[in-house]
């Protein structure tokens, strides 16, 4: 394993590993998993070649082997579509085992707090999260304290209950389940490992550049469309990249394109696109308005020459549409990027030949008289 600090993105401050930390309390930052002379590495050399699934990355996760042997997701699938003069490469993400790509930081999360040997766990959601803490929960032994909006998805809420989780339905904004989740932590009753702001989160995403890399080449690719609220998979997706040009395996990034919802845009807002005028109802999945990693966010779009959309509720239900008529079972959250797609080409952001990775991040399956409602 590639040794790292549990680094405070405010400050520098170096917290201890053998803790579990979720913030810099003294001032509130952010924290990072930062590996040391990852530069000296070459990523062939760190790959864990036995193994087909996520514990080919082990040398470059915070993780054990050991822990991870316990519950190995495999890499989802790449299909490739000719769309309109390029080559869009849709990601599948939804066919992970909860349904979504958290699963990646789900586990990770939910291994190292069983290194540190943790027993109860809290998290927020608006259900795709709270799902696959839940579900990775229940594998390693340890209970689910899942905190939702009371307006979330009625199928997302039977699939907590039935996965074991302690649910609590709180009305009101994804700011107020957010906040109901850490005074949670506060009384004692486990440790927060919400996904807006727990690092070891961010390192479980990363593995899809790393798959992405090994199906395609990253090298190859133009562009990324990634949904985007609070932050994590386009974080982990940008940390992800990061780490394969300092290992000298790609000579440039890709461009990163956020997609988010409208009414919710901060991060477009932040990079001087607007915010929209509607309110999405639709993108239950990126409902969130002051996502705590919102520096990162603005600075991993910058540094890729990326560039942010917001998509509203009648776009989300075309594309969605469209993506059930290819084949693509997702959830109104994951049409926005083919909205994002549309947008981009027909502004010229992304040119003829090129070849773009769209990331199909929740399965429609957890709201099916929902979806069936809205494409019939």
């Amino acid at each position: 394993m590639v040794k790292y600090d549990i680094k405070c993105l405010r400050c520098g401050t170096k917290l201890p590993s053998k803790k579990w930390f979720w913030k810099h309390e003294e001032d509130n930052g952010t924290l990072t998993i930062a590996y040391k002379d990852v530069e000296s590495y070459r990523f062939k050399d760190v790959l864990n070649t036995e193994f087909i699934d996520i514990r080919r990355y082990a040398n470059l996760l915070p993780i054990r082997l050991k822990t991870l042997n316990m519950a190995p997701i495999s890499p989802t699938p790449i299909v490739k579509r000719r769309i309109r003069g390029v080559n869009a490469f849709f990601k599948l993400e939804y066919l992970l085992p909860s349904g979504s790509f958290k699963d990646r930081g789900a586990l990770i999360s939910i291994a190292k707090v069983k290194e540190l040997r943790i027993k109860s766990i809290i998290e927020d959601s608006s259900g795709n999260a709270g799902i696959a803490f839940t579900l990775f929960s229940s594998i390693y032994g340890m209970q689910a304290n899942i905190f939702i909006p009371k307006d979330a998805p009625e199928g997302k809420k039977r699939m907590l209950k039935a996965l074991g989780a302690n649910v609590y339905e709180v009305e009101g904004s994804r700011e107020k389940v957010n906040y109901e989740a850490r005074e949670y932590e506060r009384k004692g009753y486990g440790v927060y490992v919400g996904h807006w702001w727990n690092p070891f989160f961010i390192e479980g995403i990363k593995t899809i550049a790393f798959e992405l890399h090994e199906q395609i080449g990253i090298s190859n690719v133009d562009a990324i469309i990634v949904p985007t609220s609070s932050g994590g998979l386009l974080l982990g997706i940008y940390k992800g990249v990061v780490e394969l040009k300092k290992m000298g395996e790609i000579p440039k990034l890709p461009r990163l394109i956020a997609v988010q919802a409208s009414g919710y845009a901060r991060l477009c807002y932040e990079l001087g696109y607007g915010m929209g005028v509607e309110y999405s109802k639709l993108a239950d999945g990126l409902r969130i308005n002051n996502p705590p990693r919102i520096g990162e966010m603005v600075l991993a779009v910058k540094e890729t020459k990326g560039t942010c959309y917001y998509v509203t509720d009648d776009e989300i239900k075309k594309s969605l549409k469209k993506l059930w008529s290819m084949g693509f079972t997702v959830e109104p959250t994951s049409a926005v990027t083919f909205s994002a797609l549309l947008k981009a080409l027909s502004e010229r952001v992304i040119e003829k030949e090129s070849n773009v990775v769209i990331v199909l991040t929740g399965s429609g399956l957890k709201m099916l008289d929902k979806i069936l409602s809205l494409i019939t």
